[in-house]
């Protein structure tokens, strides 16, 4: 019997979660709804810098969901070769360096594919780094996902219908959630997702129910395409840098609207360029200085807490929820719980600690 499932959002966690429930079961008709596509960055996938990794501080739950998420992130490069992610090693540098072995040894200890290098170390690693670090983190097998292409392929290989439209809100008659109200006027189903990021509270709010979110925002930086000279990802704790498939190079860096030096973007993103050109060897051929393609300043996902919420939401089994930072290398995982939740599985045991809040006492919130 068809099942019609309402996914809103199409970012990354939605697309992974459309060709999750796909792959589960013919019998699921999906439907997803935005008001953008990932591509435009409007959304937290399009302004993603895309590393999948399971660095966190010292939180080993948090570290095993995160893990088995990146060896999900592998099957899915196995089982669909064409997506515009592959595998590739780090180079973090990006806390204190007292911390760098302590975390090492503890992840490594944990099953992680981490060890600490020395100055010598980085330059043997990368060669073209002009100022190495005196101590860094190197990483093999992470992944690089460009984010916003991938959403989109993702999307389509779950054959999903994907509807541009604005969600006014959820639809709850006699209680119980019946589907969403857009612009383009209502829309029915039997399971209804959030993949919303930052539409969540208001969504939710439709229905009585209070959920709040943090906030933070990052500039992402892209430049015109060069020759291959990375294949690398660096976490700095000024700057992040990777080169993307088509041979540009993706940049991240602290972007603080509040901050008189920050108003400027475009100086900020000229000036994150700077310094990764003064810290690397690169050809740029007759250029001076990195060209810049585009720019844009992400608002990430930060649940109260930290850490990710998934699961259904309140006393509505056929609503769930998924809102967290670190949402490239979380999807696929996320996805997984929620398919479970759909086909009613229990629930894995790597996911546990990470479950929708529940609702406290008062029925209006969360």
């Amino acid at each position: 019997m068809t099942q019609n499932i309402i996914i809103i959002g199409q970012g990354i966690n939605a697309a992974c979660t459309a060709l999750e429930l796909s792959r589960r079961s013919s019998d699921f008709a999906i439907t997803m709804i935005a008001d953008h596509r990932a591509t435009n960055g409007a959304i937290a996938s399009g302004a993603s810098w895309g590393w999948v990794n399971a660095h966190t501080d010292h939180n080993e739950a948090y570290y095993r969901f995160r893990n088995s998420s990146r060896a999900l992130w592998h099957g899915l490069i196995w089982d669909y070769p064409q997506i515009s992610a592959r595998i590739q090693s780090s180079v973090v540098f990006d806390l204190p360096p007292e911390d760098i072995e302590n975390t090492a040894v503890e992840h490594a200890a944990w099953g992680y594919p981490v060890t600490a290098v020395s100055r010598t170390g980085v330059e043997t690693i990368l060669p073209q780094f002009r100022t190495p670090p005196d101590a860094a983190l190197f990483t093999k097998g992470e992944v690089a996902v460009e984010t916003e292409i991938v959403a989109g392929e993702l999307a389509a290989l779950s054959g999903a219908t994907q509807i541009t439209a604005h969600v006014h809100g959820l639809i709850q008659e006699g209680g119980k959630l019946r589907g969403v109200m857009t612009d383009a006027g209502p829309q029915t189903a039997d399971h209804i997702i959030l993949a919303a990021g930052h539409g969540t509270p208001a969504l939710l709010g439709t229905i009585g129910i209070a959920y709040d979110l943090d906030q933070s925002f990052g500039l992402l930086v892209r430049t015109k395409p060069m020759m291959h000279w990375l294949d690398t990802m660096i976490m700095g704790p000024d700057y992040h840098i990777r080169q993307c498939i088509d041979g540009s190079l993706l940049i991240g860096g602290t972007f603080d609207a509040n901050n008189d030096t920050s108003r400027n973007v475009l100086d900020t993103a000229q000036n994150l360029c700077r310094r990764v050109e003064a810290n690397f060897d690169m050809p740029l051929g007759r250029q001076e200085h990195l060209e810049i393609a585009r720019f844009s300043i992400g608002k990430r996902v930060l649940p109260k807490g930290g850490l990710p919420h998934i699961g259904p939401v309140g006393h509505h089994p056929n609503l769930f929820a998924m809102a967290m930072h670190g949402g490239v290398t979380n999807a696929p995982l996320a996805a997984t719980v929620c398919a479970d939740h759909i086909m009613g599985l229990q629930r894995r045991p790597e996911t546990l600690p990470f479950t929708f809040p529940p609702l406290e006492k008062e029925p209006s919130h969360v």
